[in-house]
């Protein structure tokens, strides 16, 4: 064995099936040295790997990244190629692999892999298929890889990662600016056994492993947290067109996928989560149940007639905006007071909840009464007392997951929030397709699923809260003086707030009353496909701030941020510009015509990513009384023509004056950005404590 300068390391536990097959194939295309690493097996691993001339060392049961480090560490060639044991090598392909790994100047090189079922099952089948098909194959992985030995050496595994170890090794690779490839030319077979426990086991590891990448580098791998709901929703298109006989598959592929993900993200963390991580974990929480969301509405506009899924829509954006005013800050004063609290915030989290849930189901029953005295719009809808009830519990339940939320940044631990934002948005559309399948076509149904969703997210929370041990304190948290502790410094931050939020949250009320439930719900679903890309010029704003008040301050960092907002915008509005018409035709012709709506809203998306840049950058100079004058402007040329431009020029015209207050608003935050970021920062009077304050801008 010694024509290839290539060592070839094989980690192998109980892969007797398999072994002798992957072994011949390697030997006979004579590397420099076969080491066989195994992993504690019980059957003939061992033996088989000494018949076919391997060098057998064993790993002590240490798991697969180990066995693989073990065996590069022993290999004397300059060149490693790991190859799994259920992969098999056609003729002459390691030389033909090694001269496009030298020519290409690679440090790592993965060959083409197609998948095989090893028999004539199912699971195997489903397994393959998916693999031939998932834009996955285009990942570098180790699997049947050529690697330079010091680099493998210089680098290595991960020891915490028992699965999902060669994603996360792809990450600090490329971060190190070394060259990864897969070839096109080269492939190899690579087989999968043929049994449903075969096929749990990849998904749970493929879970647990993405869970652990995500939380490592949340940065660059924060998205990976919706990769199996974007792969099931492709894979289930996919299947529906080309092999409608997998679509079962899916479902075992999503829900074990994400049961591994949810265990692995709900285990106790041994340390907090960085800054960045925790801004990363929170635009994953609000982006992921998008999909979800769409859904949603898309399902209940399937089934049900417009007329309810406008009445819907008011009643769900009703009990949203009464959850925002309820919060009276006290989320943001969450963030300041908790960290400090003795008792690991036990009686501060049971005062936040309790004061939130009070506020909100006050404000919630005050709506009630006055849309029900008004009669037209959202007030139609509490003629059923089950839907006024469902409402009065989804603004207590609703206000209480946000306050959650709010609760797990101070704690360090944003991915907390990301695994109650899917289960509730999975309970909710669970809830939603059960209603419908058991008969119920009325608007209880819709929001009743979105009162399950939250009290999901709920029991989600305090589940997490008894898993870290800071279980709230409901006792010690009744007393009215921790109430206001949070309310004083929360208070002055809520005037933002909501000037920056409530007009999202009253446009489809007003529609409601002016236009009636059928436009209502054109305009609903058209805003909630924009208010996916609006989130993205949010998250940067809190970014910002996060990053002033951290250690991450730096000349120039206002700058970098608007740059990042106004591309990433730019792309989501893009997508949303092409691929909303055709989601709003699949909805049917009622909701088709509503596309001219977009044209207008992705512009003023983009005008808005300097506004929030704006914001971040008052909230962390302590500013909030001059950034609550811009977005009470912004609000006002909103609002207070909303109604008669309804009348007059219907939802194009509600389009057209949301972009124009948004124009006002980003020419004003323009001015000031300029402003701020060349003078030093200034204190104003009545501003939250904040360690920001003493950063550079």
């Amino acid at each position: 064995m010694s024509d290839l300068k290539v060592s070839v390391v094989v980690p192998a536990r109980n892969a007797a099936a398999w072994l002798r097959e992957c072994l011949e194939s390697i030997r006979s295309q004579h590397p420099h040295e076969m080491i066989v690493v195994d992993g504690c097996s019980t059957d003939d691993t061992a033996a088989i790997a000494r018949e076919c001339g391997a060098t057998v060392i064993s790993d002590e049961g240490r798991g697969l990244p180990a066995a693989r480090m073990l065996g590069a560490r022993t290999a004397t060639g300059e060149v490693v190629a790991l190859i799994d044991a259920d992969v098999v090598l056609p003729p002459d392909s390691l030389r033909r692999l090694l001269d496009e790994f030298e020519s290409g100047g690679y440090d790592g090189l993965q060959f083409g892999l197609a998948s095989e079922a090893d028999g004539p099952g199912y699971w195997g089948a489903a397994l393959a298929w998916h693999h031939n098909h998932s834009r996955v194959r285009s990942w570098f992985g180790v699997s049947a890889t050529l690697m330079r030995r010091d680099v493998l050496l210089s680098v290595g595994f991960d020891d915490d990662f028992r699965s999902g170890e060669d994603v996360e090794l792809r990450i600090r690779l490329e971060q190190a600016g070394y060259r990864l490839g897969v070839s096109d030319s080269v492939v190899v077979r690579h087989r999968f056994d043929d049994t449903f426990d075969y096929a749990r086991d990849q998904w749970l590891q493929d879970g647990a492993g993405m869970a652990r990448t995500v939380r490592k580098h949340p940065g660059r791998a924060g998205w990976m947290a919706i990769l199996p709901l974007l792969a099931t929703v492709r894979g289930v298109g996919l299947s529906l067109f080309k092999a409608p006989r997998f679509l079962p598959y899916w479902m075992g592929f999503f829900l074990y996928n994400y049961r591994a993900m949810f265990g692995e993200i709900l285990r106790p963390a041994h340390k907090p989560i960085s800054v960045g991580g925790n801004a990363a974990w929170l635009a994953a929480a609000r982006i992921a149940p998008m999909i979800t969301g769409f859904l949603f509405w898309a399902l209940a506009a399937l089934v049900l007639p417009a007329e309810q899924i406008g009445l819907g829509s008011a009643v769900v954006s009703a009990a949203l905006l009464t959850v925002q005013l309820g919060m009276l800050g006290v989320g943001p004063a969450t963030l300041t007071l908790l960290p400090t609290e003795t008792d690991g915030g036990r009686r501060l989290v049971a005062t936040s909840l309790l004061t939130v849930a009070t506020s909100s189901l006050f404000g919630a029953g005050l709506l009630v009464v006055i849309t029900r005295w008004l009669g037209t719009g959202v007030g139609e809808a509490w003629n059923d007392p089950l839907v006024t009830v469902l409402f009065l519990a989804t603004a207590l339940l609703a206000a209480s997951a946000y306050q959650l939320d709010h609760v797990g940044v101070a704690q360090q631990r944003a991915d907390r929030t990301l695994v109650r934002s899917l289960v509730q948005s999975l309970v909710q559309l669970a809830f939603l397709a059960a209603g419908f399948a058991v008969g119920i076509r009325d608007l209880s149904v819709v929001v009743g699923a979105v009162a399950a969703g939250a009290l999901a997210s709920v029991l989600v929370g305090f589940r997490q809260l008894a898993r870290a041990k800071v279980s709230p304190d409901w006792k010690g948290g009744l007393r009215p003086g921790p109430a206001l502790k949070l309310l004083k410094p929360g208070l002055p931050n809520h005037a933002l707030m909501l000037a920056d939020r409530a007009p999202g949250y009253l446009l489809p009320l007003i529609v409601a009353s002016t236009l009636g439930p059928s436009s209502t719900a054109a305009w609903y679903i058209v805003w909630m496909m924009a208010s996916a890309v609006f989130f993205v010029p949010q998250s940067a704003g809190f970014t910002l701030q996060t990053a002033l008040a951290g250690t991450r301050a730096r000349p120039g960092l206002v700058a970098s941020a608007l740059r990042a907002s106004l591309v990433l915008t730019l792309v989501a509005g893009l997508i949303l510009v092409v691929a909303g018409p055709l989601l709003l035709g699949f909805l049917g012709p009622q909701y088709a015509s509503a596309w001219v709506l977009l044209p207008v809203l992705v512009p003023a998306l983009l005008l808005s990513c300097v506004t929030q840049v704006y914001y971040g950058l008052c909230r962390a100079q302590g500013r909030l009384f001059e950034a609550t004058v811009v977005a009470t402007l912004a609000a006002v040329l909103v609002v207070a023509p909303a109604a008669a431009v309804a009348v007059n020029y219907g939802l194009t015209g509600v389009s057209v004056l949301w972009a124009v207050a948004q124009a006002t608003a980003s020419v004003i935050a323009a001015r000031r950005l300029v402003t701020l970021t060349r003078v030093k920062p200034a204190a104003t009077a009545g501003e939250i404590p904040s360690a920001a304050r003493h950063q550079p801008t």
